[in-house]
């Protein structure tokens, strides 16, 4: 027997909430009571791709995303809470556009991208469609802040749902998507206030819109007719006026009697005998408000809502022709999972008639607008300044005039450092105490140029050199090295030392400056990623001297070294992208913005 079965798009929502929760969580002071997720967003690469017009896809494997990946990390910026939002598909309303209406039956709701049911206007205001008028064109762009909802000239019903901030679209807003949210409290801003009163009035299992599916045929109806006369249970309609009214008895019974305006505005009554000679309609149910010669009534076919909730009122009005054309509901009712709505009158009119109800969704309208939109994706926004950090000491430093390649999100990475970014003797999985706001992935060594032509350093050191240290190349060169093989002591030298010391420890430059805090104009401070060494080797320690990868030329002595502020081989990548070659300038923000699609 076939099954079928599929994820729902509630998990991925709560999939995406419980996410940002995490983001926000706060942690106790013992590794055993992390709660939260520590995000960083990381720059990597600064070495061309094969072909720099086409970067390749990131392949997906372990050693990739666990060792290479992160060896080639220059800098992290940590991910704030206020850099992270739910956002839905950017819908913006557009004149002369057929949307279609909100049904909670509708099993395309969330996949319809060519007629969606919410906008956003130029004004950043959201709505949602809850009638299309018969899937005519909306042609007047909804406005106002109402918690009600209205409908405009062209016949669309909107629902305000909330407004965009300046500082939210600049965030997270792109041509794809929007930002989408809920509150729990104000923030003091008028979006936020404006996100309340729509969340407070929302009404869970509310029936605001009930749709017409066959118009029926024959109906009869009377139209803003005049009251003479009324009392708790009859009413007299005025025969000074001249409306099409029929004069036979009961040929009303059945139907219902709606106060249009006047006295007693806004009640609803079932007809259960007319007089025709007089014009007397009696109704099931004494007025509230008795109404009076001010007020005026419609009858029409009677609307009977029958479902698990209750309180839910409507009316419907007829075209010309006596068909049903629209439902008018006067009262929403509340606690309705399910519903159906029959349209009667009597045996003497009408049939035919049928419609279908739209029950809000679980909370009512604009209740929570995350489940409400389909925000299953979650959008990071990650500001990198020009220069980021402390150059003078290389705390959190990711310096500027830099090319990457990669934008990663790393999760939870085991920090050497505080959140000072002072190194500590001990690891510790990053948590909401000890994260500094910008992490240097990077080793910086202090060196000191052994030759020099005045200022300028004799065969300096490049972004992007390969190094190698003497040490090992000496090593090499005695045999001592555990992967030697080679007997010959002759043998051993020149190339041979070379290549086993760079199979011993390596590193790449990623950036390379004057050292500020020395007088000296030999020394320099170098950043190093891809830094690696065989089996338990030191891959550089102070004293070492240095040389290019396939040279024997003694360039720069070791002064200090520092490792990465976090473990390289740490923590999860979450996310990681593939660029052409952007070059980190100090005069110009990086501006990331990263869709999480869960």
């Amino acid at each position: 027997m076939p099954t079928y079965s599929h994820p729902t798009k509630a998990m991925s929502i709560s999939n995406a909430k419980a996410f940002i929760a995490s983001l926000n969580a706060s942690d106790g002071r013992t590794s055993a009571s992390k709660k939260s997720t520590i995000l960083y967003a990381c720059l990597g690469k600064n070495t061309p791709w094969p072909d720099e017009s086409s970067p390749p896809a990131p392949p997906q494997n372990v050693e990739y995303e666990n060792q290479i990946l992160k060896d080639n990390f220059i800098g992290g910026k940590k991910i704030d809470t206020g850099s992270v939002s739910h956002v839905v598909p950017r819908k913006n309303w557009v004149s002369g556009t057929v949307y279609s209406m909100y049904r909670d039956t509708a099993t395309n709701l969330f996949s319809d991208n060519a007629s969606p049911f919410y906008v956003v206007t130029d004004q950043l205001n959201v709505y949602k469609c809850l009638f299309n008028n018969n899937k005519t064109a909306s042609t007047v762009k909804p406005t106002g802040f109402s918690t009600l909802p209205f409908t405009a000239s062209d016949g669309y019903t909107w629902k305000y749902l909330y407004t965009i901030s300046l500082g939210e679209a600049d965030k997270f807003m792109t041509s794809v998507h929007m930002p989408v949210k809920t509150v729990s409290a104000t923030d003091g801003s008028t979006e936020s206030d404006r996100l309340l009163a729509v969340q407070a009035a929302a009404v869970d299992g509310a029936i605001q819109v009930i749709e017409t599916n066959t118009s029926g045929v024959g109906y009869d109806a009377v139209v803003d007719a005049s009251v003479a006369t009324a009392v708790t249970t009859q009413l007299t309609v005025s025969q000074a006026v001249d409306v099409a009214i029929s004069d036979n008895n009961d040929r009303y019974n059945g139907s219902s009697v709606y106060v249009v305006s006047g006295t007693g505005a806004g009640q609803l009554r079932r007809i259960v005998n007319y007089n025709g000679s007089t014009r007397t309609l009696t109704v099931n149910t004494a007025f509230t408000t008795v109404p009076n010669t001010t007020s005026k009534i419609n009858i029409a076919p009677t609307v009977t809502i029958i479902g698990d909730g209750s309180g839910a009122k409507a009316y419907a009005h007829l075209n010309a022709a006596g068909a049903v054309a629209n439902i008018s509901v006067i009262n929403v009712g509340s606690k309705y999972t399910k519903a159906i709505a029959l349209i009667s009158a009597n045996s003497t009119h009408g049939s035919g008639a049928t419609a279908n109800v739209v029950i809000s969704p679980k909370g009512g309208h604009g209740s929570d607008c995350i489940a409400e939109l389909g925000g299953d994706k979650v959008a990071l926004n990650i500001q990198f300044q020009g220069s980021e950090g402390v150059s003078a000491n290389g705390n959190g430093y990711i310096p500027s005039n830099t090319e990457f390649r990669t934008i990663s999100i790393l999760k939870d990475p085991v920090l050497k450092c505080n959140s000072n970014n002072e190194f500590r003797t001990t690891e510790s999985v990053a948590n909401t105490s000890n994260s500094p706001s910008t992490l240097r992935m990077t080793t910086r060594a202090t060196i000191s140029y052994q030759s020099m032509n005045g200022a300028d350093p004799v065969s300096a050191f490049e972004v992007r050199d390969v190094i190698i240290n003497e040490r090992n190349r000496l090593r090499a060169e005695l045999g001592v090295l555990e992967f030697v093989t080679v007997l010959g002591a002759e043998q051993r030298k020149g190339t041979y030392a070379l290549q086993s010391s760079l199979q011993a420890a390596n590193a790449q430059i990623v950036f390379i400056r004057e050292d500020e805090t020395q007088t000296d104009t030999s020394f320099y401070t170098a950043y190093l990623n891809n830094v690696a060494s065989y089996s338990t080797y030191a891959p550089f320690t102070k004293d070492d001297v240095l040389l290019k990868s396939g040279s024997e030329t003694k360039v720069a002595t070791v002064q200090q070294i520092k490792g990465p502020e976090a473990n390289t081989a740490s923590g999860e990548i979450l996310y990681t992208e593939n660029i052409s070659a952007a070059t980190k300038s100090l005069d110009q923000v990086e501006d990331i913005k990263i869709i999480l699609d869960f």
